[in-house]
Protein backbone atom coordinates (compact mmCIF):
# COMPACT_ATOMS: atom_id res chain seq x y z
CA UNK A 1 0.00 0.00 0.00
CA UNK A 2 1.45 3.37 -0.96
CA UNK A 3 1.89 6.26 1.42
CA UNK A 4 -0.75 8.20 -0.48
CA UNK A 5 -3.40 5.50 -0.07
CA UNK A 6 -2.47 4.61 3.49
CA UNK A 7 -1.88 7.98 5.10
CA UNK A 8 -3.75 10.52 2.96
CA UNK A 9 -6.91 12.20 4.21
CA UNK A 10 -8.65 14.42 1.66
CA UNK A 11 -10.80 17.40 2.62
CA UNK A 12 -9.69 17.16 6.25
CA UNK A 13 -12.00 19.22 8.46
CA UNK A 14 -9.87 21.41 10.71
CA UNK A 15 -13.01 22.61 12.52
CA UNK A 16 -13.63 19.09 13.79
CA UNK A 17 -10.29 18.96 15.62
CA UNK A 18 -9.50 22.62 16.28
CA UNK A 19 -9.67 23.96 19.83
CA UNK A 20 -11.79 26.76 18.38
CA UNK A 21 -14.13 24.26 16.68
CA UNK A 22 -13.82 26.46 13.63
CA UNK A 23 -11.82 26.49 10.41
CA UNK A 24 -11.74 25.50 6.77
CA UNK A 25 -10.68 22.21 5.19
CA UNK A 26 -7.19 21.01 4.29
CA UNK A 27 -7.38 19.55 0.79
CA UNK A 28 -4.67 16.91 1.32
CA UNK A 29 -3.46 15.92 4.77
CA UNK A 30 -0.73 13.31 5.12
CA UNK A 31 -0.33 11.50 8.44
CA UNK A 32 3.38 10.80 8.78
CA UNK A 33 4.34 7.80 10.92
CA UNK A 34 8.12 7.74 10.50
CA UNK A 35 11.14 9.18 8.70
CA UNK A 36 10.64 6.89 5.69
CA UNK A 37 7.14 8.31 5.16
CA UNK A 38 8.63 11.80 4.95
CA UNK A 39 11.34 10.80 2.49
CA UNK A 40 8.89 8.91 0.28
CA UNK A 41 6.44 11.80 0.25
CA UNK A 42 8.91 14.54 -0.61
CA UNK A 43 10.64 12.50 -3.31
CA UNK A 44 7.54 13.24 -5.37
CA UNK A 45 7.87 16.33 -7.58
CA UNK A 46 4.13 17.04 -7.41
CA UNK A 47 4.36 17.32 -3.62
CA UNK A 48 7.44 19.56 -3.40
CA UNK A 49 5.90 22.14 -5.71
CA UNK A 50 2.85 22.73 -3.48
CA UNK A 51 2.32 24.91 -0.43
CA UNK A 52 3.06 23.18 2.88
CA UNK A 53 1.28 23.40 6.22
CA UNK A 54 2.38 21.42 9.28
CA UNK A 55 -0.30 21.11 11.96
CA UNK A 56 0.00 19.93 15.53
CA UNK A 57 -2.81 19.96 18.07
CA UNK A 58 -4.66 22.80 16.26
CA UNK A 59 -4.73 24.77 19.49
CA UNK A 60 -3.10 27.88 18.02
CA UNK A 61 -3.87 27.63 14.29
CA UNK A 62 -7.00 28.81 12.45
CA UNK A 63 -7.58 27.98 8.78
CA UNK A 64 -9.81 30.48 7.01
CA UNK A 65 -13.13 29.40 5.50
CA UNK A 66 -11.73 29.03 1.98
CA UNK A 67 -9.53 26.22 3.23
CA UNK A 68 -5.91 25.29 2.55
CA UNK A 69 -5.26 23.85 -0.91
CA UNK A 70 -1.80 22.41 -0.52
CA UNK A 71 -0.07 19.67 1.43
CA UNK A 72 -0.89 19.33 5.11
CA UNK A 73 1.42 17.33 7.36
CA UNK A 74 0.49 15.81 10.71
CA UNK A 75 3.15 13.80 12.54
CA UNK A 76 2.17 10.69 14.48
CA UNK A 77 3.67 7.23 15.09
CA UNK A 78 7.37 7.51 15.94
CA UNK A 79 6.97 11.21 16.63
CA UNK A 80 4.66 10.62 19.60
CA UNK A 81 7.41 8.97 21.66
CA UNK A 82 9.67 10.16 24.49
CA UNK A 83 13.06 8.53 25.06
CA UNK A 84 15.22 9.17 28.12
CA UNK A 85 18.94 9.11 27.32
CA UNK A 86 21.95 9.53 29.61
CA UNK A 87 22.09 13.31 29.40
CA UNK A 88 18.88 14.36 27.61
CA UNK A 89 15.30 13.51 26.66
CA UNK A 90 14.46 12.93 22.99
CA UNK A 91 10.87 14.14 22.54
CA UNK A 92 8.83 13.69 19.36
CA UNK A 93 7.24 16.79 17.85
CA UNK A 94 3.78 15.20 18.09
CA UNK A 95 4.00 14.72 21.87
CA UNK A 96 1.49 16.95 23.66
CA UNK A 97 2.90 19.51 26.10
CA UNK A 98 0.58 18.32 28.85
CA UNK A 99 1.64 14.70 28.31
CA UNK A 100 5.35 15.58 28.50
CA UNK A 101 4.76 17.44 31.76
CA UNK A 102 2.99 14.42 33.29
CA UNK A 103 5.65 12.05 31.92
CA UNK A 104 8.38 14.12 33.58
CA UNK A 105 6.48 14.05 36.88
CA UNK A 106 6.30 10.25 36.73
CA UNK A 107 10.06 10.06 36.09
CA UNK A 108 10.95 12.67 38.75
CA UNK A 109 12.22 15.16 36.14
CA UNK A 110 11.71 18.79 37.12
CA UNK A 111 11.49 21.96 35.04
CA UNK A 112 8.59 20.98 32.79
CA UNK A 113 5.74 21.80 35.17
CA UNK A 114 4.81 24.90 33.15
CA UNK A 115 3.92 22.72 30.15
CA UNK A 116 1.09 21.18 32.17
CA UNK A 117 -1.20 24.08 31.28
CA UNK A 118 -0.21 24.55 27.59
CA UNK A 119 -2.59 22.81 25.15
CA UNK A 120 -0.22 22.48 22.18
CA UNK A 121 2.34 19.95 20.99
CA UNK A 122 6.11 20.00 21.37
CA UNK A 123 6.61 20.74 17.66
CA UNK A 124 4.31 23.76 17.87
CA UNK A 125 5.96 24.77 21.11
CA UNK A 126 9.41 24.74 19.47
CA UNK A 127 8.03 26.55 16.41
CA UNK A 128 6.72 29.49 18.43
CA UNK A 129 8.93 29.25 21.54
CA UNK A 130 5.80 28.92 23.65
CA UNK A 131 5.84 29.51 27.37
CA UNK A 132 4.14 30.83 30.48
CA UNK A 133 4.92 31.68 34.12
CA UNK A 134 8.15 33.41 33.03
CA UNK A 135 9.44 30.28 31.31
CA UNK A 136 9.91 29.44 27.62
CA UNK A 137 10.69 26.21 25.83
CA UNK A 138 14.11 27.54 24.76
CA UNK A 139 15.16 27.47 28.43
CA UNK A 140 14.93 23.66 28.40
CA UNK A 141 15.87 22.90 24.81
CA UNK A 142 19.29 21.53 23.83
CA UNK A 143 18.74 21.06 20.10
CA UNK A 144 16.14 20.72 17.34
CA UNK A 145 16.10 17.77 14.93
CA UNK A 146 14.33 18.60 11.65
CA UNK A 147 13.66 17.37 8.13
CA UNK A 148 14.90 19.57 5.28
CA UNK A 149 12.40 19.25 2.44
CA UNK A 150 14.79 20.43 -0.29
CA UNK A 151 17.63 18.11 0.73
CA UNK A 152 15.30 15.32 1.91
CA UNK A 153 17.68 14.85 4.85
CA UNK A 154 17.48 15.15 8.63
CA UNK A 155 19.63 17.71 10.45
CA UNK A 156 20.21 18.79 14.02
CA UNK A 157 20.83 22.34 15.27
CA UNK A 158 21.96 23.20 18.79
CA UNK A 159 20.00 25.85 20.65
CA UNK A 160 23.00 28.22 20.67
CA UNK A 161 22.91 28.21 16.84
CA UNK A 162 19.26 29.28 16.79
CA UNK A 163 17.78 32.73 17.25
CA UNK A 164 14.86 32.03 19.57
CA UNK A 165 12.92 35.11 20.65
CA UNK A 166 9.67 35.89 22.47
CA UNK A 167 7.04 33.77 20.70
CA UNK A 168 9.38 33.02 17.80
CA UNK A 169 11.22 29.73 17.78
CA UNK A 170 12.44 27.41 15.03
CA UNK A 171 10.76 28.75 11.87
CA UNK A 172 13.23 27.84 9.13
CA UNK A 173 11.49 27.63 5.75
CA UNK A 174 11.02 24.27 4.02
CA UNK A 175 11.64 22.29 7.19
CA UNK A 176 9.57 20.08 9.48
CA UNK A 177 10.42 19.85 13.18
CA UNK A 178 10.70 16.17 14.14
CA UNK A 179 12.19 16.05 17.65
CA UNK A 180 13.53 18.20 20.41
CA UNK A 181 16.39 17.23 22.70
CA UNK A 182 15.72 18.50 26.22
CA UNK A 183 17.64 18.92 29.46
CA UNK A 184 17.15 16.48 32.32
CA UNK A 185 17.16 17.71 35.91
CA UNK A 186 15.92 15.41 38.64
CA UNK A 187 13.68 16.74 41.40
CA UNK A 188 11.34 15.72 44.19
CA UNK A 189 8.12 14.27 42.78
CA UNK A 190 5.98 15.86 45.46
CA UNK A 191 7.39 19.31 44.70
CA UNK A 192 6.94 18.73 40.98
CA UNK A 193 3.30 17.74 41.44
CA UNK A 194 2.60 20.68 43.74
CA UNK A 195 4.00 23.12 41.19
CA UNK A 196 1.90 21.57 38.40
CA UNK A 197 -1.22 21.97 40.52
CA UNK A 198 -0.25 25.55 41.42
CA UNK A 199 0.08 26.47 37.74
CA UNK A 200 -3.22 24.78 36.99
CA UNK A 201 -4.93 26.73 39.78
CA UNK A 202 -3.54 30.02 38.45
CA UNK A 203 -4.74 29.18 34.95
CA UNK A 204 -8.23 28.28 36.16
CA UNK A 205 -8.53 31.58 37.99
CA UNK A 206 -7.13 33.84 35.27
CA UNK A 207 -8.19 32.21 31.98
CA UNK A 208 -11.55 31.06 30.56
CA UNK A 209 -12.28 27.35 31.01
CA UNK A 210 -14.50 24.81 29.21
CA UNK A 211 -15.05 27.09 26.23
CA UNK A 212 -13.76 27.18 22.65
CA UNK A 213 -10.56 29.14 23.14
CA UNK A 214 -7.11 29.28 21.52
CA UNK A 215 -5.19 30.89 24.35
CA UNK A 216 -3.71 34.36 23.97
CA UNK A 217 -4.81 36.17 20.81
CA UNK A 218 -1.92 38.64 20.70
CA UNK A 219 1.70 38.77 21.74
CA UNK A 220 2.60 41.23 24.47
CA UNK A 221 4.37 44.29 23.06
CA UNK A 222 7.67 45.22 24.74
CA UNK A 223 7.01 46.43 28.30
CA UNK A 224 3.24 46.26 27.69
CA UNK A 225 0.42 43.82 28.46
CA UNK A 226 -1.82 43.08 25.49
CA UNK A 227 -4.86 42.54 27.70
CA UNK A 228 -4.51 45.99 29.30
CA UNK A 229 -4.19 47.67 25.91
CA UNK A 230 -7.28 45.81 24.68
CA UNK A 231 -9.39 46.44 27.76
CA UNK A 232 -8.69 50.18 27.65
CA UNK A 233 -9.51 50.41 23.92
CA UNK A 234 -12.83 48.61 23.46
CA UNK A 235 -16.45 48.93 24.56
CA UNK A 236 -18.77 46.36 26.15
CA UNK A 237 -20.00 45.09 22.77
CA UNK A 238 -16.77 43.12 22.39
CA UNK A 239 -17.75 40.98 25.40
CA UNK A 240 -21.02 39.79 23.84
CA UNK A 241 -22.05 37.75 20.83
CA UNK A 242 -21.09 34.47 19.13
CA UNK A 243 -17.44 35.64 19.10
CA UNK A 244 -16.54 37.58 22.21
CA UNK A 245 -13.67 38.54 24.44
CA UNK A 246 -13.45 36.78 27.77
CA UNK A 247 -14.46 38.83 30.78
CA UNK A 248 -11.85 36.88 32.74
CA UNK A 249 -8.97 37.85 30.44
CA UNK A 250 -9.26 40.39 27.61
CA UNK A 251 -6.52 38.75 25.51
CA UNK A 252 -8.62 35.60 25.16
CA UNK A 253 -11.74 35.20 23.08
CA UNK A 254 -14.50 32.62 23.19
CA UNK A 255 -16.54 31.54 20.21
CA UNK A 256 -19.50 29.32 19.54
CA UNK A 257 -18.69 26.11 17.60
CA UNK A 258 -18.81 26.13 13.78
CA UNK A 259 -18.48 29.90 13.62
CA UNK A 260 -16.99 31.22 10.39
CA UNK A 261 -13.20 31.39 10.69
CA UNK A 262 -13.30 34.54 8.58
CA UNK A 263 -15.60 36.11 11.18
CA UNK A 264 -13.04 35.32 13.87
CA UNK A 265 -10.30 36.88 11.76
CA UNK A 266 -12.45 40.01 11.26
CA UNK A 267 -13.15 40.21 15.02
CA UNK A 268 -9.40 40.09 15.71
CA UNK A 269 -8.76 42.81 13.13
CA UNK A 270 -11.35 45.06 14.80
CA UNK A 271 -9.53 44.69 18.12
CA UNK A 272 -6.22 45.53 16.46
CA UNK A 273 -7.74 48.69 14.97
CA UNK A 274 -9.21 49.79 18.30
CA UNK A 275 -5.85 49.40 20.04
CA UNK A 276 -4.02 51.12 17.18
CA UNK A 277 -6.44 54.08 17.28
CA UNK A 278 -6.22 54.44 21.06
CA UNK A 279 -2.56 53.68 21.79
CA UNK A 280 -0.78 53.86 18.41
CA UNK A 281 0.40 50.29 18.97
CA UNK A 282 -0.11 47.49 16.44
CA UNK A 283 -0.73 44.22 18.26
CA UNK A 284 0.91 41.19 16.66
CA UNK A 285 -1.21 38.06 16.49
CA UNK A 286 -0.14 35.01 18.49
CA UNK A 287 -2.88 32.95 16.83
CA UNK A 288 -1.63 31.65 13.48
CA UNK A 289 -4.21 32.33 10.75
CA UNK A 290 -3.82 30.39 7.50
CA UNK A 291 -5.37 31.67 4.28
Amino acid sequence: MTLENKNLVTNFSSAKYSWLKSGGKISHLYKIQNKNDLTDLFCRNDIRSKSLLVIGNLSNTLIKDEGFYGIGIKLSGDFTNIHIKTDHMLVGAAVLDNYLSKFCYQKGISGYEFLFTIPGSIGGNIFMNAGCYNQEIKDKLLSVIFFDINDKKIYEKNIDELQFEYRKGFQKKNTIILYGKFKISLGDKKNIKNLMLEYESIRNKTQPQKVNCCGSIFKNPINQSAWKLIKSSIDESFYNGPIKLSKIHSNFFENEPNISANSIDLFISKIQKKVKDRHQITLEKELRIIS
